[in-house]
């Protein structure tokens, strides 16, 4: 059955006459009832309150796996540092499949609309034959690799979601589960078939890289890092994304322009005279100049960064140039110290970066991105102590910097 508007209104007319009959109280009831309900079905959608919008799935317990590395702890600790910076944030812990995908629908609806959308991911993850990759739920039980459709949560499919929003990111501390080893056509290698959408990024904590038995240990890490790094003010998509992909072991697929995500300083507006209220165009000025001075130390941001970029990258050009003269250390050796490097954890990162910047070595901001000017400042280090020059700090070497 279906009314139309006009038919509608008559009806809602024609019932609020009969209210004021008592003998018709039960009746008029009804007719109420039915009434409202047909007007919230021909009432457009409402609109979400929140301007930025996180989910946290953070799966710790398994009915039939192992326990993740991640705690629960750690993603409830993600979520808190969000919700600081005016994040509309849901946490679930250890969700099962129904738990997850009704959490799913509802960040789906926050994030049509929103300006920035974040989704946190920790648990373990498998990868399918294709390189698609999936979050395993609390009650995930894998026989074969077509159980992932129907249990796992899809990588690309839940960046589809955060792609609602004006820009997003995924970002998974992936731990193995104990399955990978044992099935055919599963992996614990993350992919990413094809590219996210154009406005979301995805981190993920592990890659080829990461020797499969030190994987847990440099998700875990980076997981406890994403939580130290929500906290802070400026709050960069790009230090989101630096963080989860731990230091470079980790992968990152997409890109997005580098937003500040943190909650703006709220503008007090002047109070008016007694007995005075400020008029609309006084208010609608005020916005409009207020919305000027923050695009104006955006685009100031924006170009102090290009400008930083440029310098990295041709002091990178140099750089490799004269590695290519004097035989660089080799790849083997490199990502032995990344992997090293990245279980340090955000707190020594942090201080090997002030410890370099005592020593005149370092002239970057301590901000625990080891960038190119981080990597060179570590190599004239590692050429002060006659050490092997590959811009990656051995533990000893580590120790000896920090403790100096």
């Amino acid at each position: 059955m279906y009314l139309g508007i006009s038919s509608f209104g008559k009806t809602l007319h024609a019932t609020a006459g009969l209210c004021c009959f008592p003998r018709n109280f039960v009746h008029n009831s009804v007719w109420l009832v039915i009434a409202t309900s047909l007007l919230a079905l021909v009432q457009p959608a409402r609109a979400w309150a929140a301007d930025r919008v996180a989910l946290v799935i953070s799966v710790e317990t398994y009915t039939s796996l192992t326990k993740s590395a991640v705690p629960v702890g750690t993603g409830q600790k993600i979520g808190d540092g969000l919700v600081k910076h005016g994040f509309d944030v849901n946490v679930v812990k250890d969700a099962n499949n129904a738990a997850a995908r009704a959490a799913l629908r509802d960040f789906a609806q926050k994030a049509s609309g929103a300006s920035s959308a974040i989704l946190v991911l920790t648990g373990h993850g498998v990868s399918a034959a294709g390189g698609h990759t999936y979050l395993l739920p609390s009650n995930a039980d894998i026989k074969r690799d077509s159980d992932l459709l129907s249990q796992g949560i899809s990588i690309p499919s839940v960046a589809a979601l955060v792609g609602r929003a004006k820009t997003g990111a995924v970002l998974f501390a992936m731990t193995v589960a104990d399955i990978s080893s044992a099935m055919q056509g599963i992996s614990a290698r993350p992919g990413y078939p094809g590219t996210p959408p154009a406005n979301v990024v995805v981190g993920i904590s592990t890659s080829e890289k990461v020797p499969v038995s030190r994987v847990d240990k440099v998700s875990q890490q980076a997981a406890l890092d994403l939580a130290e790094t929500v906290a802070e003010t400026p709050l960069l998509m790009s230090t989101l994304t630096g963080t989860i992909a731990a230091g470079g072991v980790g992968r990152v697929f997409g890109s997005v322009p580098d937003v500040d995500l943190s909650k703006g300083p709220q503008i007090a507006a002047a109070a008016p005279a007694p007995g005075a209220s400020p008029s609309a165009a006084d208010a609608a000025q005020r916005r409009e100049a207020e919305r000027k001075a923050r695009q104006a130390e955006e685009q100031l941001r924006q170009a102090e960064a290009k400008a930083r970029d440029a310098e990295d990258r041709a002091a990178e050009a140099k750089r490799a140039q004269q590695a290519s003269n004097e035989g660089a250390p080799t790849t083997e050796n490199v990502e032995s110290l990344q992997i090293v490097e990245a279980l340090f954890g955000r707190s020594k990162r942090l201080q090997i970066q002030a410890a370099l910047r005592e020593r005149k070595l370092y002239i970057g901001p301590v901000d625990a991105i080891f960038g190119s000017l981080t990597r060179q400042a570590i190599k004239d280090y590692q050429k002060s102590i006659g050490a092997e020059a590959s811009g990656y700090l051995t533990p000893q070497q580590m120790q000896s910097l920090t403790k100096g």
